[in-house]
C-alpha cells in the first residue's frame, strides 16, 4: 500500500486602484442592458480582496495484483475572506467556506 499526503497554505491580497469606469464606453446594447457601471465611479478601489486558503489531502493506492489496483483520496479546503470592508465591491461576495472532497477508484494496467 502506498500512502501520500500534502498540505498547502496561501495568503492573497489584491485590488484594482485608480479605477475609472467612465473610460469604458460601449455601444453594445446587450452589455448595456446586462451590466451598469454607473455606481462604480463611487469607489476608488474595486475588488479589493484578502483571503487565506488552506488545503490538506490524504490518499492511498493498494495493489491487488501487479495489474489491478484501487485508490482512495480525501481532501479538505478552508477559505477565509479576510478583507470584508463594506466600502469596497466584492464581485462574488464573501468567499469564506469549507470544501470536503473524496474519491474512490479502481484501475487496471494494460
Amino acid at each position: 500500500m502506498k500512502i501520500y499526503a500534502n498540505a498547502m497554505y496561501s495568503d492573497v491580497t489584491s485590488k484594482i486602484t485608480d479605477f475609472h469606469p467612465a473610460g469604458m464606453v460601449t455601444t453594445d446594447a446587450v452589455l448595456l442592458a446586462l451590466y451598469s457601471i454607473d455606481n462604480l465611479a463611487l469607489y476608488p478601489e474595486y475588488s479589493a480582496i484578502h483571503y487565506r486558503q488552506g488545503e490538506v489531502n490524504l490518499g492511498c493506492t493498494y495493489n491487488f495484483t501487479p495489474m489491478l489496483y484501487t485508490t482512495a483520496q480525501a481532501g479538505l479546503k478552508v477559505f477565509g475572506d479576510i478583507y470584508t470592508s463594506s466600502s469596497n465591491i466584492h464581485p462574488y461576495g464573501d468567499q469564506t467556506g469549507t470544501v470536503w472532497s473524496g474519491s474512490l477508484g479502481m484501475g487496471y494496467k494494460f
